[in-house]
């Protein structure tokens, strides 16, 4: 999903008469903050209503052009675009896929409408390394923040605690995917937890949202994406339709396990679990003291290989900057390998951009 306008010479369009006022204040100076920045310039009945009906909201309060097509231009590194925005022209084409995945796709392309109207997160993605790659990210926060909005999740679980059940109840109960509906319930755990979507056949989760600590950080335990279930967990035998509350596990491939209090049911085709290191749904009658290892290597945001993610490991010591887990590269190195030498006298590095001819500013 993409905009056709280059994120760093964006006009500031101030005709979108259905937005209130942009936020002046800053403070902008993370992907949170960036989200509740863009999200404040639509007014609340909006949002209430965009999660309802995105596409009537779109076309009908925001005036905006929307049109579904057979598919989307292939983009340079081969990925397709699902939505493509013309923001001077108030158009939004998206790729028909026939699920709710276009529900995320238009939310999407209105996250790059807000982006777009806010000098704050412009100024701020302007200072990022990968721009482009940061600004996807964003408008996918904001898609979800829009399509799940907080007092709805709040109706779902009620006075809590929260079950497995509430996933698909969440479904139901908005516009969003199951995938956007894991992500935005994990982080009502109240401690160390995730909540795990598994495939009942080949018995290897399919999505996994983890809740860290706000201390220490993410557990040395937790499930990722494409994990195989371990070996003699509940979930292995947990039938269609069938449910389970109990002390239990998980583990990594390697063998370190830790324990879990689990809440999940099963359907004819995935397990939908929740991991908590608490017992929420009073399982067990004895609670031993437990010691949970946790991730001590520092954590940083990364912008790398076309994604936003935080990682853990021991930074450059040229650049102190994180090595991503995709390419192995350092934000220095990364760098080095997009420079090209000034065929000039001077036979520095620059990045492309910054050569004309070949040549530097200095030797032109």
């Amino acid at each position: 999903m993409t905009s056709r306008m280059p994120s760093r010479c964006l006009p500031r369009l101030r005709r979108w008469s259905k937005l209130s006022s942009p936020i002046e204040e800053p403070g902008v100076t993370n992907l949170d903050t960036c989200v509740e920045e863009a999200l404040a310039g639509l007014d609340a009945s909006m949002r209430t209503e965009f999660a309802s009906a995105p596409l009537h909201t779109l076309t009908q309060r925001l005036g905006i052009k929307v049109k579904a097509v057979d598919h989307l231009q292939r983009r340079d590194d081969g990925g397709t675009c699902d939505g493509v925005s013309f923001l001077q022209d108030d158009v939004i084409l998206y790729a028909a896929t026939g699920n709710r995945r276009e529900n995320f796709t238009l939310a999407h392309e209105l996250g790059h409408r807000l982006v777009v109207d806010n000098d704050n997160v412009l100024d701020w993605l302007a200072d990022q390394d990968e721009t482009a790659a940061v600004l996807e990210t964003l408008c996918d926060r904001i898609a979800a923040r829009l399509l799940v909005p907080g007092d709805v999740i709040d109706n779902v679980i009620g006075s809590g605690p929260l079950r497995a059940h509430h996933v698909t109840d969440l479904v139901t109960a908005t516009n969003a995917s199951l995938p956007v509906c894991v992500i935005a319930l994990a982080t009502r755990l109240p401690g160390v937890g995730a909540i795990v979507v598994t495939d009942r056949v080949s018995e290897t989760v399919t999505y996994a949202s983890v809740q860290p600590h706000p201390v220490q950080g993410w557990p040395v335990v937790h499930p990722w994406p494409n994990q195989r279930v371990p070996a003699g967990h509940p979930l292995q035998n947990l039938g269609p339709d069938a449910t389970t509350t109990r002390k239990s596990f998980w583990a990594t491939p390697w063998g370190t396990r830790a324990d879990f209090y689990l809440d999940a049911r099963a359907d004819a085709r995935r397990t939908i679990a929740i991991l908590a290191d608490t017992d929420l749904w009073d399982a067990e009658v004895f609670h031993p003291a437990t010691t949970r290892d946790f991730d001590q290597r520092p954590e940083r945001e990364l912008n790398c290989c076309g994604r936003t993610q935080n990682v853990r490991g021991y930074p450059c010591q040229t650049c102190d900057g994180p090595y991503c887990p995709e390419c192995g590269l350092c934000p220095c190195q990364r760098r080095a390998k997009n420079e090209n030498r000034c065929a000039g006298p001077c036979g520095l590095q620059y990045l492309p951009h910054l050569l004309e001819d070949g040549k530097c500013d200095e030797c032109r």
